[in-house]
């Protein structure tokens, strides 16, 4: 007897191990039609069909497709990699095939809401008692009308029970939320177990519990598109979902893992938990969640359509927080905040977060601060009594505040700083501060001793708008805005004396600084005018002055430094060369020059109009309206010409070449036409005359009389060797004119 059964186990599990491998072809149809009956649904078995008895009798069929009920789409319902059929074995009893139990493995769903409800709902409808359903390894799909939305979950697993007659159904559910617009990458996975309560004409009741497993916070603000926010660490959850499926109450809570209790959740004492309490609707698609049991930290969480289109807001709101909380925050966030900073004080706030968005950044708020303070290592502390930012995603956009430095220094100021890349836009209304205090204070917060004309300023006040950006944190980053100066003192680069500047208006930007309406004073002289530097120009530097009153020896002291010293012995023993300075190697400015008075030798010009240009050692003046008149003499002489010299030779030389009108000559007057050189500008301009010119009278008229220049006399050449020296004698005026001889 022990021989028989031996044998007959052996024959059996002989067949066990061998029946997969056999076709079971032949159900195929019959298996279609049961599962036909079962789901609702058109069934196609496109691959093979196999039997199994172990672990439990069961026929599988690979490759198959569930068709979609018409009512709601003409996509199929599922397509399937293997599916498994459980028999009834009352049903075999009998000689029928029903399915006690189906597994999908690998499906891909379709799930939809269309006008008489859930696609699913047909299936625990249908003609046969609905069977138990599993899913392993399962993506299900959302659908509405023909379009797949973004949103999905993945690594589904299901556990379904088959109704008891009292409507009692047992469900497992777990799976990891992914979007089609963000890759595979989910935020973590959810479950919830428990049971629906479904008597017949009743509502259904539910109870779970829910579990969210530790996910990243990181994939968290991906998945929700949350740009600009990045936290490290894990967030956790559980809860218990009770009572009507229209209206079940929610008690959860979040737990925050691997991040410090004092950076990251600071706001609600020394736990990383928050305890929520809220409502779900399930038919309606609708749920709301809040935080119970804190007035610092407030949490609002809506969503609806969360099945179709999933829409919802998350609404965060702060009472009376430090401010050492938000800047520990914005690090852990790895915000670029300066090492070493700190703040005093409290703030208030709201923030919010809508999903979908049609924005760019979809997290918006507004953050509140109260007599709060900012101090960095090194440098004056900043305060402010009273301001408020605009939070969008990454930006913090800071609305006009009164900000404070020290005891006297005030400024109003704007910000836009995106805490992501860096990115810094300051806009800088300044009260009246000293150039004193560019060292410290509001000016070093500024870097304003790097703003123009202000880093060789000594003495005096400034004020104005400035304006400070950078694309990033990298970027050193520019300055523009206008200032107003008062009564400073300027150094300038080969200038014997400083300028003293009363007042004078400073517009600049990366590309272009202009000094306009300057009155100034340089050694007694008094003028006022505009200057522009354009860089990366060929005339990068243009003046246009008005002067007062001046001298011709005022202007020589300008040149002074640009004159050669004496040649040292080693110069002139040749072994060493002259170096040229590089202030005026790289001198290269343009601009206009009007004199009201300028006194020279005995008289004066009243005007001069000068247009110049300076290139390094070499000096070009065009004299576009001069007229020259001596006291107690009469009449006045015109100029028009060019005036130029060579900087720092050995022996420096002005040169003039030009007309000179209406110069008085006995009882006419007459014109000269030709070239002065002279070695000095100074009083004993006349010692060393050269040059040439023709001198034409007016009345009578005559020929041209050739003039020529020699070791300070000149001499009139009237043509066919008649010549005759004169001897100029001041005031030259009038001109003396010997007859022809």
């Amino acid at each position: 007897m022990k021989r028989k059964l031996w044998l007959a186990g052996a024959i059996l599990l002989a067949v066990s191990l061998a029946l997969p491998y056999f076709s079971a072809g032949w159900v195929k149809q019959t298996l279609q039609s049961s599962l036909q009956l079962a789901l609702s649904r058109q069934v196609r078995i496109q691959g093979e069909t196999h039997f199994r008895i172990f672990p439990t009798p069961a026929i599988l069929a690979d490759d198959v497709t569930i068709s979609e009920d018409p009512t709601y789409s003409l996509e199929p319902f599922a397509y399937v990699t293997v599916l498994e059929v459980q028999p009834s074995v009352l049903a075999l009893l009998s000689g029928r095939l029903e399915a006690a139990r189906i597994r999908l493995t690998e499906p891909s769903v379709n799930l939809m809401r269309g006008p008489i409800g859930w696609n699913i709902q047909s299936i625990v409808s249908g003609n046969l008692r609905p069977p138990e359903i599993e899913v392993r390894n399962g993506r299900l799909n959302f659908k509405q009308g023909n379009a797949k939305n973004a949103f999905y979950l993945t690594n589904a697993l299901v556990d379904i029970s088959a109704p008891t007659p009292q409507g009692d159904i047992k469900i497992f559910f777990s799976a990891e939320p992914a979007r089609t617009d963000r890759g595979t990458q989910g935020f973590g996975k959810f479950s919830f177990r428990g049971e629906v309560h479904a008597p017949p004409s009743s509502i259904p009741d539910l109870d779970f519990d829910l579990e969210l497993q530790p996910s990243s916070i990181h994939a968290f603000n991906f998945f929700f598109g949350a740009r600009g926010v990045d936290f490290a660490g894990k967030l956790s959850g559980k809860g218990r979902l009770k009572g009507p499926w229209n209206k079940a109450a929610i008690q959860a809570s979040l737990q925050f893992e691997g991040l410090a209790p004092q950076s990251f959740l600071p706001f609600i004492g020394k736990s990383n938990k928050l305890a929520l309490a809220g409502s779900l609707d399930v038919p309606g698609q609708r749920f709301a969640l809040d935080t119970v049991g804190d007035d610092a930290v407030r949490v609002r969480m809506r969503a609806r359509d969360f099945f179709q289109s999933p829409k919802g807001a998350l609404l965060l709101q702060l009472r009376d927080i430090e401010l050492t909380k938000l800047i520990d925050l914005g690090r852990e966030a790895k915000a670029k905040i300066p090492e070493g900073l700190t703040g005093k004080g409290n703030f208030n706030g709201v923030i919010g977060y809508a999903w979908p968005s049609t924005e760019e950044v979809p997290a918006k708020g507004m953050i509140r601060f109260a007599d709060t303070s900012i101090e960095v290592p090194e440098q004056p502390g900043l305060m402010t009594p009273s301001a408020t930012a605009v939070v969008e995603g990454s930006r913090w956009i800071l609305a006009p505040s009164e900000i404070r430095v020290g005891d006297s220094q005030t400024a109003i100021m704007s910000a836009d700083w995106n805490a992501r890349t860096g990115a810094l836009r300051l806009d800088v209304a300044t009260q009246l501060l000293s150039i004193k205090g560019l060292k410290s204070g509001l000016g070093l917060l500024l870097q304003a001793s790097s703003l123009p004309l202000l880093s060789r300023a000594q003495g005096g006040s400034w004020q104005g708008n400035v304006q400070f950006a950078r694309t990033e944190d990298s970027d050193p980053g520019q300055w523009s805005g206008r200032l107003a100066v008062r009564n400073i003192t300027v150094d300038l680069d080969g200038i014997p004396a400083p300028l003293d500047i009363s007042t004078a208006s400073i517009e600049f930007d990366p590309n272009r600084i202009a000094i306009k309406r300057m009155r100034a004073e340089w050694e007694s002289v008094d003028l006022e005018g505009e200057v522009s530097y354009i860089p990366q120009t060929t005339r990068p530097i243009e003046l246009n002055l008005m002067i007062g009153e001046a001298s011709v020896s005022s202007l020589s002291r300008v040149l002074q430094a640009a004159q050669r010293p004496p040649s040292s012995l080693l110069e002139k023993m040749r072994l060493r060369r002259s170096s040229i300075p590089d202030w005026l190697r790289s001198r290269n400015l343009d601009g206009q020059i009007q004199f009201r008075a300028l006194q020279f030798a005995n008289g004066s010009f009243h005007p001069l109009n000068l247009k110049f240009s300076w290139r390094g050692a070499k000096l070009e003046a065009a004299i576009q309206a001069a007229e020259f008149s001596i006291p107690n003499q009469p009449g006045s002489i015109h100029l028009e010409g060019n005036l130029k010299t060579e900087l720092w030779q050995p022996a420096s030389s002005y040169q003039f070449e030009g007309t000179i009108t209406n110069w008085p000559v006995d009882k006419t007057t007459a014109e000269w036409m030709g070239t002065i050189k002279t070695p000095s500008i100074d009083a004993d301009w006349t010692d060393n005359l050269e040059g040439e010119a023709k001198l034409t009278l007016a009345e009578p008229a005559s020929e041209p009389i050739k003039v020529l220049l020699q070791q300070g006399k000149y001499t009139l050449d009237f043509g066919e060797g008649n010549r005759k020296p004169v001897t100029l004698t001041p005031p030259y005026w009038p001109l003396t004119i010997p007859p022809e001889p």
